[in-house]
């Protein structure tokens, strides 16, 4: 059960974070971008996303602890 919640939570994460980068996206699709600025995003984008889902998981599933006991 708790693998289920600690996977709602990261779903939920991943979806708001998509929804942020494609309008990030949308606004700087017609800007040049060099290589090593995109590789240094994503780098980022990478390592926040890992540490969202992880946290959001822990989250979801340590609510959902609290509230049944």
């Amino acid at each position: 059960m708790n693998l289920g919640i600690f996977i709602i939570g990261a779903l939920t994460f991943i979806i708001a974070f998509s929804f942020f980068k494609f309008s990030a996206f949308r606004k700087t699709k017609n800007e040049q971008s060099s290589w090593p600025k995109l590789l240094s995003v994503f780098v980022v984008d990478y390592l926040v996303l890992v540490l969202g889902v992880l946290a959001s998981g822990i989250l979801f599933v340590s609510i959902f602890n609290i509230a049944h006991g």
